[in-house]
């Protein structure tokens, strides 16, 4: 007791285990915790083990009361009273190892103790516990089995529908095959005209308009700074002009200076209108060009759009083949689970089959058992009714012997009475005897006396 599998409860808890889930009615009412601790009742005790073997092993309260009627039982209703003991120590005997309690006796039923009964009823009420999660377990597996077995089904059906789909998206009409191979064949050839074509002179003119864009926005930055030069230079004048007084000379040269800058602006503005225009006359030239690239553009745009639109058609088509796989593996775990699943319902239709088996020869023997046991039943009324008959001869004849003895007994009482007034005569009789015999001894023995004391006399005279 002292390793213990299970904790073991205080009584108390016991009590409300065993009044909300054991007991009904009125014994639930009844019971108490005096009735298993300290000085537990074996009524109680019994009936605890009655309700308990009732719920675990589903039997019937006159399970507990058939007396066997295989062997010869001269008075069976004399079993009556210790068949539901007998049943329950049988019966508790392959219940409890169940419970992990393998040290279980008789006087645990017939005279129980207070600890041990706690002990005894805690294993059971771990086993009840126990027995109630399993049994919970089992109808929720119950219950996710039936939702797979749905989900299975509604799967399949959305794979079917799918596969229909990924059929119908790939696989191209008759009346548009030709059609469709003649497009595809266009786009090839265009694809490739373009990429060695169109490709290699948009290049070029890239490059080109690159170039040019970079000379032009260099002399653009170069002209800016002239113009802020020239600006600065002349505010500079006009400030100097005020301030200074310049020779004649001086302002000679400076001016013939600022008119070389103003002639050398002049060439490169020239030059860069001269760029600018050779740069326009260029873009008339791209213009030129521009319709019959707006058309490759044209092309292009379209091709990209049944490009796209086969992207499209590629990457709906990989993601239903994911999808497709993806399904296939949950289908095939699900099989999996549905294999396991069966296999488990033909273990337990086995199990079922050989219960159904095993009942059926039980229910055979016992109609059997059932049948002797009426026939033994009715040998055994036979039998009552002749013991019953030889009772009530027996019960007559000693109600005559008692009649008998009772006049006896007033007959020998008057005897008696005569017999005791007999022996009082006789006991008077002799102690008259007695006394008249006392006397008589008395006298011969003085006569005997007498006849002593003469012959000493004589002897003495002689």
């Amino acid at each position: 007791m002292n390793k213990l599998t299970f904790p073991q409860f205080p009584a108390t808890e016991l009590v409300t285990f065993f009044r909300q889930q054991v007991l009904t009615g009125a014994e639930a009412k009844n019971f108490t915790k005096t009735d298993i601790y300290p000085n537990p009742k074996p009524e109680w005790i019994q009936r605890l083990f009655m309700r308990v073997l009732q719920r675990a092993f589903n039997l019937g309260m006159e399970h507990f009361y058939m007396v066997p009627m295989d062997v010869d039982i001269q008075y069976p209703h004399l079993m009556e009273g210790f068949a539901p003991v007998a049943y329950i120590v049988k019966l508790m005997t392959r219940f409890l190892p169940m419970c992990l309690i393998y040290d279980f006796h008789a006087s645990d039923v017939l005279n129980p103790k207070g600890k041990r009964t706690l002990y005894l009823l805690s294993g059971i009420v771990n086993f009840l516990h126990f027995r109630d999660t399993r049994k919970a377990a089992y109808t929720a597996f119950c219950l996710n089995y039936k939702t797979a077995l749905e989900n299975i089904n509604q799967q399949q059906r959305t794979i079917q529908e799918l596969e229909a789909k990924f059929e119908k998206l790939t696989t191209v009409p008759p009346e548009q095959q030709a059609e469709f191979k003649a497009l595809s064949s266009d786009i090839h050839d265009l694809q490739q005209t373009l990429s060695q074509e169109y490709r290699a002179k948009d290049l070029v003119l890239q490059e080109k308009i690159a170039h040019q864009k970079e000379d032009f926005n260099e002399k653009t930055k170069k002209m800016n700074q002239h113009k802020l030069s020239i600006a600065t230079m002349k505010e500079e004048q006009e400030r100097m002009k005020t301030q200074i007084v310049e020779s004649p000379g001086q302002r000679k040269n400076k001016t013939e200076r600022m008119k070389e800058n103003v002639h050398r602006l002049k060439q490169a503005r020239q030059e860069t209108s001269e760029k600018c225009d050779n740069y326009r006359d260029r873009v008339t030239v791209a213009c030129l060009w521009q319709s019959d690239v707006q058309a490759y553009n044209k092309k292009l745009h379209s091709i990209e759009g049944n490009l796209e639109i086969y992207r499209k058609i590629l990457e709906e088509t990989r993601q239903k083949e994911e999808q497709i796989v993806n399904k296939n593996l949950e289908l095939k775990s699900l099989t999996n689970e549905e294999v396991q699943l069966k296999r488990a319902i033909q273990t337990k239709k086995e199990k079922l089959a050989k219960m159904d088996i095993k009942l059926q020869k039980k229910l055979e023997d016992f109609e059997l058992r059932k049948n002797e046991i009426l026939k033994i039943c009715s040998h055994i009324q036979e039998k009552r009714q002749a013991v019953h008959g030889r009772v009530s001869q027996v019960l007559h004849e000693t109600q005559q012997i008692n009649n008998n003895k009772e006049l006896l007994l007033e007959t020998a009482g008057g005897e008696k009475k005569e017999y005791q007034d007999v022996m009082k005569g006789l006991r008077n009789a002799l102690e008259k005897y007695h006394d008249s015999l006392q006397k008589a001894s008395d006298r011969s023995t003085e006569q005997r006396r007498d006849k002593v004391a003469e012959l000493k006399r004589r002897l003495s005279r002689r």
